[in-house]
């Protein structure tokens, strides 16, 4: 998809990390930005930065969790633009647990945000988009995680959250099937490691899902936000169904696919 200078995009958990980037490099390309975030005063700072810069940006509050704020957040944007070229479906939380350790809660509120969160930008987004004229896209942030199992420390143990950016990845495939012949094109993005907040991502946990708690471990570093953010809207220009970010994690992804491969090579002999 061409990207035109005033063409609007909408971008969750935009207070910060890959979505403050991403919010940054849409305002380099000309872009008007909604800055969608459940930390409104985050929203606002960013969004403030865009406007101080010269750019066109207004801060909504959105708990994507929860399908009619993200239907409002999808008003706001025709309200305030008229049409949405872009959707990052960005926001996303992380819990360190094993699988069994994982509770009910930790369950509802991963999946709540990482794929509901996605399945109600789509759901809010999609129809309206059908019905603007020219192109749109849709990002859908993964992880590399959700592409590949690779060893992790005891301490780093993620199930969850990596059982969530598999549904994530899926869906986005999916939709890209779904939506191409109608000319909305669709990616996943499948970062390999980001600087972010989101190892303290349960500062933002609701009371009714166990409440807010300290980051459990370190934020290692990892590549600038912009960077990536300038990699996503070169894959939309190019209709790319992938945007990797490292290729690091190029050998888990082959050594899953063998293993796939020589199963299916059991059905010959």
């Amino acid at each position: 998809m061409e990207i035109q200078p005033g063409d609007a995009a909408v971008i969750t958990g935009a207070g910060s990390g890959l979505g403050e980037g991403l919010a940054q490099v849409c305002h380099q390309a000309g872009m008007r930005v909604i800055v969608a975030d459940i930390e409104l005063a985050e929203a606002e700072r960013v969004a403030s930065e865009i406007r101080e810069a010269g750019g066109e940006a207004i801060a909504v509050r959105t708990d994507v969790s929860d399908r009619s704020s993200v239907e409002a957040l999808a008003a706001r944007a025709y309200e305030e633009f008229g049409e949405v070229r872009l959707l990052c479906n960005n926001a996303g939380v992380q819990i360190f647990k094993g699988l069994v350790d994982t509770s009910a809660d930790d369950w509802s509120w991963v999946l709540g945000v990482n794929v509901h969160g996605v399945i109600h930008g789509v759901a809010a987004f999609v129809p309206r988009m059908r019905e603007q004229a020219g192109a749109a896209h849709i990002v859908n942030t993964g992880s590399i995680s959700g592409c590949a199992p690779y060893p992790r420390p005891r301490t780093m143990l993620a199930g969850a959250y990596i059982t969530s950016k598999y549904a994530v990845v899926g869906l986005t495939e999916s939709l890209h099937d779904e939506l191409e012949p109608e000319g909305i094109g669709v990616t996943a993005l499948c970062p390999a490691g980001i600087r972010s907040r989101i190892f303290d991502a349960e500062r933002n946990r609701p009371a009714a899902l166990g409440g807010p708690a300290p980051a459990p471990v370190e934020q290692w570093e990892g590549m600038e936000p912009t960077e990536i953010g300038r990699m996503v809207l070169d894959a939309v220009r190019e209709d790319q169904l992938y945007v990797f970010t490292d290729t690091w994690p190029r050998r888990f992804i082959e050594r899953r696919h063998e293993a796939m491969m020589a199963a299916f090579d059991l059905l010959e002999t």
